[in-house]
């Protein structure tokens, strides 16, 4: 009697402790689910941010082309900086507001809230949001105009002005290879907020801002619509932002709390890294994703702050509470049939059982297979994802009916998710596997070896389907090299490509040519038609120029109606060649639109890689140079420069 309860002792014993072991597991398991979300959510959102602000930085780039192309516009204002009275350099400063101030209107009309040029010492000379203010110096507040004065390039970033909290955007004025001055325009916190709801539509976007960063510089009424940050005392949140956050379909304030009580956030704030957290509100999930916003001049000015819902997140935990659940009624039958068969037999039944339990209460597809690839186990998972039935599946080679593999067809012992659990090394990686219908399905596999009285037996294969993962990534890709009007590549991106060719042209030593295409009197068609109708113009190009392109060529949008054409392979002679048929043939070709037939002309500028070119500027001047020489020579004309 005694030694049976004991025994039974023992039982209890060993069964709390295999559920405790279950609970810990379990735990475990959606801890990493969870983390990969996260972390998917905190790429997403930095992603969303940088295309964003490069949204923005294009529209800058483009408008410091068209000014580039007005010299007189440059000339005027180093006239204006250099005036020898006030009376001189007001009329001057009037003169070249009067004639920029259409662009600022279509800035304005694009979300760009200021629109300021700088004399080259920092000091204020034009602001078309406030053009009665200036002659106030700005360098001492301002770090990117002391970086600009060091380092005369392009940048953007997040700064903080006396009056203002934003994104800048600023541009070197050169003349004669001097800066002489910069330009910049701004846009607020709220703009950038409305941009990444349009492509995050069901996000809440809130901006914690650095406490010392803003306290330093800003100045009156703006800190009074600064409250602190419930997250940290380190941050300042601004009040406007917050009302609007708070008036969206989302318990924020709760979230809010909900967040600062999480010990390990303020901790995390200070690494100055991308991270994301999960809260709960009512058993419904939220992910908490926060970006870091760098200043112009690298150092940290605050967070983005990404809360959304996560349903995610909620069938994870509800899916861990009905696990545990699961696990505690199998570890029970378990215990009871121990007790009372005490058979080898009827314990391997009821672990089959719990495994069965186990693998149809989760999302992912599971499979087991023997050391020689037989199917031991499917979950029901298994078929739902891939579309085949049970009975097919036990009865075919798992391995050769789903598997994709890039590299061609391998056999199972070099298959990457079987060869290295066999060889007692975890695998994890993204994988493609075939559906019934012959479709590709991408996934994550994991795969483990199954380990039994010390020796590996099998392989555990767990996948999931990360189809949506992939076509925001092919999205966002997208959206960040092609020029959304064109369909054509953009600068950045066809400067990627003029710079790859530029490294193989040298290595194989190969002829290749550049390009360099603008419109001759394009401003006239969009002061008598209309952008709509430019914007027009510009497709039926693009259209017409990549009917007279090869596989191998390639064609971008550098800015406004500026493009540029590569020809790998091609020599100078090449190049002139298919120069002069697309101007003959945009010629020959105008634009259908409802104020009928457009014609147009085309300068092109040509020129070929050159081996001791350091740079792609380089190339890209003698393909300027030459387009230059091809508008002052009458338009509608070929030049080269080599």
């Amino acid at each position: 009697m005694k030694g049976r309860t004991m025994r039974k002792g023992l039982y209890v014993l060993l069964l709390s402790g295999l559920f405790l072991l279950t609970v810990l597991f379990l735990h475990q398991v959606r801890q990493d689910r969870v983390q990969q979300y996260l972390e998917h959510a905190s790429t997403l959102l930095q992603a969303t941010y940088d295309a964003s602000l490069e949204r923005y930085a294009l529209a800058m780039d483009t408008f410091y082309a068209d000014l580039a192309r007005q010299p007189e516009l440059i000339h005027l204002f180093d006239l204006g900086v250099n005036a020898d009275n006030h009376s001189e350099r007001a009329l001057l400063r009037e003169e070249l507001y009067q004639r920029l101030l259409p662009h600022y209107q279509d800035l304005a009309q694009r979300g760009i809230a200021q629109w300021q040029f700088h004399q080259a010492d920092g000091t204020s000379f034009l602001r078309f949001h406030a053009p009665g203010v200036h002659g106030d110096s700005l360098a001492e507040i301002r770090p990117s105009l002391r970086r600009l004065q060091e380092q005369p390039e392009a940048c953007y970033g997040f700064e903080v002005g006396r009056f203002f909290i934003g994104f800048r955007f600023i541009q070197p004025l050169m003349l004669d290879g001097q800066m002489i001055g910069s330009m910049e325009t701004a846009v607020s916190f709220a703009r950038i907020r409305q941009t990444l709801a349009s492509l995050s539509p069901r996000q809440t976007f809130i901006f914690l801002l650095e406490r010392s960063t803003v306290e330093s510089v800003l100045l009156g009424g703006p800190q009074d619509q600064l409250q602190p940050a419930l997250i940290s005392p380190d941050f300042l949140l601004h009040t406007d932002s917050l009302n609007d956050a708070l008036n969206q379909e989302l318990p924020l304030e709760t979230l809010r709390h909900s967040l600062a009580a999480q010990p390990g956030i303020r901790q995390q704030l200070k690494t100055r890294e991308p991270f994301a957290t999960a809260t709960y509100h009512q058993g419904a999930g939220y992910a908490a994703a926060f970006i870091p916003v760098q200043t112009l001049t690298g150092e940290l000015g605050g967070y983005i702050l990404s809360i959304h819902p996560a349903p995610l997140l909620t069938g994870l935990q509800w899916e861990f509470y009905t696990m545990l659940v699961v696990s505690l009624l199998v570890i029970l039958l378990l215990g009871s049939t121990l007790l009372h068969l005490h058979q080898q037999r009827h314990a391997i039944l009821v672990q089959k059982y719990r495994l069965d339990a186990i693998g149809a209460a989760v999302g992912e597809g599971i499979y087991v297979l023997d050391t020689e690839g037989r199917t031991l186990y499917i979950n029901r998972a298994v078929s739902r994802l891939t579309g085949y039935n049970e009975q097919k599946l036990y009865q075919e080679n798992l391995h050769q009916l789903l598997h994709q593999h890039e590299e061609g067809d391998l056999s199972l012992q070099q298959c990457p998710i079987f060869s290295n659990a066999i060889k007692g090394i975890t695998y994890e990686g993204d994988e493609q596997f075939k559906t019934r219908t012959g479709e590709l399905l991408p996934v994550v596999v994991t795969s483990q070896p199954m380990i039994e009285r010390g020796q590996i037996t099998g392989v555990v294969t767990v996948f999931r389907d990360i189809s949506d993962r992939k076509e925001a990534e092919r999205k966002l890709k997208l959206l960040a090299t092609t020029d959304s009007l064109t369909g054509l590549s953009n600068r950045r991106a066809f400067l990627e490509r003029l710079h790859e060719e530029q490294r193989l042209s040298r290595r194989l030593d190969h002829p290749s040519s550049l390009l360099m295409i603008d419109f001759d009197h394009f401003k006239r068609i969009n002061d008598e038609y209309g952008h709509n109708t430019g914007d027009l113009v510009l497709k039926h190009f693009a259209s017409l120029a990549r009917s007279c392109l090869r596989e191998t060529d390639s064609i971008g949008r550098l800015g406004g109606e500026e493009f540029a054409i590569l020809l790998p392979g091609t020599g100078l002679e090449g190049a002139v060649q298919l120069a002069e048929r697309l101007r003959h043939l945009l010629e020959l070709t105008p634009t259908e639109t409802v104020d009928g037939l457009i014609p147009m002309t085309l300068s092109i500028g040509v020129t070929t890689l050159h081996a001791n070119d350091t740079s792609s500027s380089e190339l890209l001047s003698r393909a300027d140079a030459a387009l230059y020489q091809a508008k002052s020579g009458g338009r509608n004309r070929i030049e080269v420069r080599n």
